[in-house]
């Protein structure tokens, strides 16, 4: 079970933390769609804090992650457990060094409900969610993302950014989990070849395909 709320906490994360990018001088909704309509890959790390109800810090983990438009990503937990997360726009592959387990399934359109659609996909986000700008608080402009879809497994979420970069998200659950991540080493240089994103099972390393 730790293994699969912790990769959804960080799907998320990675999805929504991109999505930040834009403008110095732009409101937080304004780089939301600056970045959905002109950026087309990145790289970067992050760290993530995942902290119960009542306060306690449940887990913490460190990783990097890399992106490429539409629907390529990898999304990689270094600590507390490597754990990789991979998909090349078609699948997706999720794979547990420890445990010596990878399991692909479709990326399907189920996708287009959740935050990852804001990074990876080329749909209207209005028409997903619900954005609404809050402000600056701490030095950051702050945007806040509710998915329009009530099933969703997340209630809402909160990112801040300075000088057009993400440095904080915030992804709370309905049961009052939060997910706190710090981005940082954000880079647009160099774009990965489509390979990059494609999963190479080691030896050993079975992979089960799911529907």
């Amino acid at each position: 079970m730790r293994i699969q709320q912790f990769l959804f906490r960080s799907i998320l994360a990675a999805a929504l933390s991109a999505c930040a990018l834009g403008s110095a001088w732009a409101s937080a909704q304004e780089a939301l769609n600056n970045f959905v309509k002109n950026r087309g890959f990145a790289e970067g790390q992050f760290s993530q804090v995942v902290i119960s109800p009542s306060g306690a810090v449940k887990q913490r983990g460190t990783g990097e992650f890399s992106f490429s438009r539409p629907g390529k990503f990898r999304w990689e937990i270094k600590k507390p457990y490597p754990l990789l997360l991979l998909s090349n726009g078609s699948s997706v592959v999720s794979y547990d060094e420890d445990m010596g387990h990878a399991t692909q399934k479709p990326i399907g359109n189920a996708m287009d409900s959740t935050p990852v659609a804001l990074l990876f996909g080329s749909k209207n986000v209005d028409k997903l969610f619900n954005l609404k700008d809050e402000g600056m608080k701490d030095g950051k402009e702050w945007l806040v993302i509710r998915p329009k879809d009530k099933d969703n497994l997340f209630d809402y979420a909160r990112i801040g950014w300075k000088d057009g970069l993400p440095v904080n998200l915030e992804i709370h659950d309905a049961l009052g989990q939060v997910t706190q991540l710090e981005l940082s080493n954000w880079d647009f240089s160099k774009q990965r070849p489509a390979g990059f994103f494609d999963f190479k099972a080691p030896a050993g390393v079975d992979l089960i395909r799911t529907q």
